[in-house]
């Protein structure tokens, strides 16, 4: 049955570029109104890498739950989970950052002003990359799996921080920005497109592109089982 919820996230995406492009007005109250609609893509962007940082350290948590009995293998399957959605959280952290700074050229007149939050993004790709960094420095299976999961469960810390506390309680550029997404300030276009099409959407391409990942972590863990027996 996985083709159903894949094809919808097909349909739904396809729906966002089209609500994005073609449905949603100029918004008001922005230097160019129609830059506003990128938001549709750098929002959906900046909440998965957040659901992937609680992923991963959930995951990492039950890697290092059974990890203790590393000749059952059961910690294999949640290391390769965590290990995906630090990755796709480097990425949807990548893809935030890139579309921020369009949206910050056209409505600050800057790709980058040193704004909290587009501080705050560097240093969330810097705590995914320095996982990955990790996690390619270590060879022994059984500890680089201990490592990087006690690694990924520190780092979920400052990586909530930064995303949903740091920027709310310091002076930043976005502060009409977010309260026209959290405070109700968009349009009923905008809400319908972001919450209805644009969320969905980027929740199907994660919990997709994660099934991928995994099926290629498994299927290296094999190779190396094999290799090695």
């Amino acid at each position: 049955m996985g083709w159903i919820w894949k094809t919808a996230t097909g349909f739904l995406m396809a729906g966002t570029v089209w609500g994005m492009m073609a449905y949603v007005r100029p918004a008001e109250g922005f230097l160019y109104p129609d830059g506003a609609r990128i938001i549709i893509i750098h929002v959906p962007c900046a909440w998965i890498s957040a659901v992937a940082y609680l992923v991963a350290a959930w995951n990492a948590g039950r890697v290092l739950k059974r990890v203790a009995r590393p000749q059952d293998e059961t910690w294999v399957r949640p290391d390769c989970l965590c290990e995906a959605s630090m990755e796709l959280g480097l990425l949807f952290s990548i893809l935030t950052t890139a579309t921020g700074s369009i949206f910050s050229r056209l409505q600050w007149g800057a790709f980058w002003s040193w704004d909290p939050r587009q501080t705050s993004i560097v240093v969330i790709m810097l705590l995914f990359a320095a996982y990955l960094v990790l996690r390619s420095s270590v060879t022994n299976a059984v500890m680089r799996a201990r490592l990087t999961s006690a690694y990924a469960i520190i780092a979920v810390v400052p990586g909530m921080f930064l995303i949903w506390v740091l920027p709310r309680v310091v002076a930043s550029l976005h502060g009409d920005a977010n309260n026209a997404v959290i405070g109700g300030g968009l349009d009923s276009q905008y809400r319908a497109v972001l919450y209805g099409l644009a969320l969905p959407a980027f929740v199907g391409l994660y919990t997709w592109l994660m099934q991928l990942r995994m099926r290629l972590s498994m299927a290296e863990w094999r190779a190396v089982e094999r290799s090695v027996g």
